[in-house]
């Protein structure tokens, strides 16, 4: 009778503990994809996709964009982006970090036959997990 009640406090204390355990983990988890900041901040992941494209390594480019908002295929982001100068330079002026949300200030420079032409723009990036995604190329 002894051995039955230990064999079932054992038991419990087996479930128990693989419970806090599954519990744990899936904590841990939370915290990785929704609380700790991505390890590759918003800037550097515009600096990436800019490298991409001058390189013309377009599936690098593309795997950094939000899928969910921005729908475009590979082949039509292709299209969209292949306009872009190889001679375009880009610096990041800045970024500010909300819930979930990124917008990097982005100062674009591209050399013409008649001076320099710059331009200041925004990037908006969004949190996917544990990456940040650009939000519209």
């Amino acid at each position: 009778m002894k051995a039955a009640l230990t064999v079932k406090k054992k038991a419990r204390a087996l479930v128990l503990a693989l419970v806090l355990l599954a519990a744990s983990l899936a904590g841990l988890r939370y915290y990785y994809d929704h609380v700790r900041l991505p390890e590759t901040g918003p800037g550097r992941v515009i600096e990436r996709y800019f490298e991409a494209l001058k390189l013309k390594d377009y599936e690098k480019a593309y795997a950094l964009v939000s899928r969910r908002h921005y729908p475009d295929s590979f082949n039509q982001f292709v299209d969209r982006v292949n306009m872009y100068s190889p001679d375009m330079s880009v610096s990041i002026n800045g970024e500010t970090i909300e819930e979930g949300a990124a917008v990097v200030e982005v100062g674009i420079s591209l050399p013409l036959a008649f001076g320099p032409y710059t331009a200041d723009t925004r990037m908006a990036l969004v949190r996917v997990k544990r990456e940040w995604k650009i939000v519209h190329p």
